[in-house]
């Protein structure tokens, strides 16, 4: 979606409604359901993309995602080759 954005002159509102055309299944249960949750407790819509993404990483993305991509970084090898060619 940010390459999308990237390419394109969208206010935040329109890449927050392009976004949610994008949900399926769960996605789509969560959003409504989000957005009900923020009507009734008096918070204001969600009004940015890059609030979206906080708040769709919270949700989907789980806490050792990010240390175990990390791990997985630190243990990468080049193979049998000793250096740049």
């Amino acid at each position: 979606m940010d390459w999308i954005f990237y390419c394109h002159n969208y206010s935040e509102a329109k890449k927050v409604k392009l976004v949610v055309i994008e949900f399926t299944d769960y996605a789509l249960i969560w959003w409504d359901q989000n957005v009900i949750s923020r009507r009734r407790s008096g918070e204001r819509p969600v009004a940015s993309w890059e609030e979206m993404k906080v708040l769709m990483r919270r949700r989907f993305v789980p806490n050792h995602y990010y240390r175990d991509l990390y791990l997985k970084l630190q243990g990468l090898n080049q193979g049998s080759r000793s250096g740049p060619m």
